[in-house]
Order: structure tokens, then sequence, then C-alpha cells
């Protein structure tokens, strides 16, 4: 199948790069526009969830790029690269989506009319959540660290903690459909009923409202990115049971299918800058402002030095008139 193998590389090399580009450059921008309001709930998540995007780009979408389009993969020659990177990319792929589950559950928090349900939208509660669900994560990926290696065959070589039965079969049916499932799930009722909070509540303060769309859409993405991916293990789950054999062209096949999806489910961890942009207007405001302080900061350095070489000439020009006059 060198066609598939062909598409697999091109897609992932010219479309990978560009989600690699925009997401960290995005995720640094928003780091650095949203810190001063560090202390509002939805945006301490935000925050986090950028700081992690960065992390699962460099350490995921950037060597996925190097191995699929140029055949270079490190993690096939270092043991030590070879776990960290099997269990920090699995532990920060998963973090994002459980904090974009967070905010949207301070979301419906915040859009409730009942007081007590209101008090939890805070950013101590907030805090102390994405610590415990963060704990929860990287525990739970600790077998990834211990169990993966470098595995090497007559045909292939392969970093990967799959070599082991039972935890084969656990990542399988557990791992990957379930914990990848679970935020997709509480996002979806979440975005429900805030959508039928916002659509009641029109006196909600527009910063409010802005947020909350900025909320939904991220919703909405982490949806269209882990959806097939988190489906394709499902069925992936499944057909081990009723299929154990299958054809090299079926093979083929479903590992190019895994490829692309594994390549678009990096949109999730890119697109939280573009949505910022295109719903909220306070946000494109203090992009504009950032860049044009930086502009004048970049004219103040120039100027000073543009006058010192001016009044340098000049002085230089003087000195050469009354030498000539004085001869």
């Amino acid at each position: 199948m060198p066609l598939l193998i062909n598409i697999t590389c091109y897609v992932t090399i010219y479309f990978g790069i560009f989600i690699y580009i925009c997401g960290c450059f995005g995720s640094l921008l928003n780091i650095h526009i949203l810190f001063s309001n560090r202390n509002n709930s939805s945006t301490f998540l935000l925050i986090y969830s950028s700081i992690v995007d960065c992390i699962v780009l460099n350490i995921g979408l950037l060597p996925r790029i190097f191995a699929v389009g140029f055949n270079t993969d490190l993690t096939l020659y270092n043991l030590l690269w070879c776990k960290i990177r099997t269990y920090l990319l699995r532990i920060t792929s998963l973090i994002p989506l459980y904090s974009i589950a967070l905010m949207s559950m301070d979301r419906f928090f915040i859009s409730c009319r009942t007081v007590r349900w209101r008090q939890l939208s805070n950013i101590r509660f907030v805090r102390w959540m994405t610590f415990f669900v963060s704990f929860l994560i990287a525990t739970e990926g600790l077998p990834f660290l211990i169990l993966t290696k470098i595995l090497q065959s007559n045909t292939s070589i392969s970093c990967t903690p799959m070599y082991n039965p039972i935890f084969s079969k656990y990542a399988s049916f557990f791992c990957i459909p379930v914990l990848y499932a679970l935020p997709l799930v509480i996002m979806i009722a979440m975005g429900i009923l805030i959508y039928h909070k916002l659509h009641n509540r029109t006196h909600l303060r527009r910063a409010q409202r802005s947020l909350t769309l900025i909320i939904l859409l991220r919703i909405l993405l982490a949806l269209i990115s882990c959806g097939p991916y988190t489906s394709y293990f499902v069925y992936s789950a499944i057909v081990v049971l009723s299929t154990p054999i299958k054809s090299a062209e079926r093979i083929a096949i479903e590992n190019f299918i895994i490829s692309l999806l594994s390549t678009f489910l990096y949109i999730t961890y890119s697109s939280s800058f573009f949505v910022h942009i295109f719903v909220s207007s306070a946000y494109r405001k203090q992009l504009m402002d950032l860049f044009k302080y930086y502009r004048n900061r970049h004219r103040a350095v120039i100027q000073p030095v543009q006058m010192v070489l001016t009044k340098f000439t000049q002085n230089n020009a003087s000195t050469v008139k009354n030498n000539k006059q004085n001869n």
C-alpha cells in the first residue's frame, strides 16, 4: 500500500507542521494575554490547558512529524526517551480534555440560579479539582512508564507497552475508550445544559456569555477531533474479539486510518487561540494592544540609536567644516 503510506506522510508533514506552529504560537499568546486574569476560575483552566497543549505538541506531534515524515524516531534508539515520551504523552493528552470538561462544569455552575451551585464556581475549588484530576491521570499512566520497552523483530521496531497481554487488554478496553470518552460525555452533557441556560438567560453579562461561547466551541472541536479517535479504539477493541486474525490489506488500511486520526487529534490541542480570536472581541482588543505595545517598544529602542547617530554625524560634519575654515 505505497499510496496510503505517501498520503500519511504528506498529511503528517504539511498538516502536522501547520498545526504545530499555530498551536504553539497561539498557546503562548493565550498564556501571555490571559495571565493577568488568572484568578478567574475558567481563565485559570484556559491557561493551564494552554500550558499542557504546548507540552503535547512538543512531545507528541513534533516527534511524530519527524518519525512519519522524515524517518527519524529517537524513541526507537533511546529507552529512557521512549519511556518518558510514552508516559508524558499519555497524561498530557488527557489533561486538556478533562480541563475542558472542568471548564464546562464551571460554566454550568455559574449559570445556575441556585446560590449553592454558583458557589462551586470559585478559583479555590477549581484549583483543587485541577490538581486532583491531574494527579489521578498521572498515577493511572504509571504503567505506561514502567512497562514501555523497545521491541525489535525481523521486520519492525517499536516503542510500546502493548507486549504485555494483560496491559494490552486493559489499554484496549479501558484506557483509551473509557478515559477519552468520559470527558467527551461530560462535555456533551454540560454543553447541552449550558446552551439551555444561555438561551433562556439573555441578561447574562456580555463577558460571561463570551467566555461561555468560547468553552462551547472548544467542546465542539474536542468532539470533532477526539470523537473519531476514541470511536476507532472502541471499534478495534470489539474487532479483536470477533476477528483476531486480519489480512495484510486490512492491517494496512487500519494503520492508515489511525495515522490520520492521530494527526487530526492534535486539533484539540492547537485550536484554543483561534477560538478566542473568533468569539471574543475583548480578546482581540487585548491582542492588538499587545502587538502595539511591542511595536512601540521596538520603535523606542531604535529611535534613540538613530538620534545618537544623527548627532554624531552632525558633530563630525561641523568638525570637518571648522577644520577647513582654520586651514
